[in-house]
């Protein structure tokens, strides 16, 4: 899976399962649109769907600063337990 791949599923959850009211093409986490308990909801879910764990030095704001960022700490997390292989999918 490509670094954009995972941006647009991120993106994809977020839009379909924690906001009510997406603008298409915006950028919720850059939006600020976020609650704390949807992003502890989002912190699960990345970590059920891409078998990572974040832990907290990874849980801070310039991390959840916009949807790419993230993706970018999610794709770091699975090349570093499951090796190069696994992003390039």
């Amino acid at each position: 899976m490509t670094e954009r791949n995972t941006e647009k599923q991120i993106a994809q959850f977020i839009e379909s399962e924690l906001l009510e009211d997406a603008t298409p093409g915006s950028d919720p986490l850059a939006a600020g649109m976020l609650d704390s308990l949807s992003v502890e909801v989002l912190i699960a879910w990345l970590e059920d769907e891409f078998e990572i764990s974040l832990d907290h030095r990874d849980v801070v704001a310039e991390n959840f600063a916009s949807v790419g960022a993230l993706s970018a700490v999610v794709d770091a997390k699975r090349l570093e337990t499951s090796g190069p292989s696994v992003i390039a999918k």
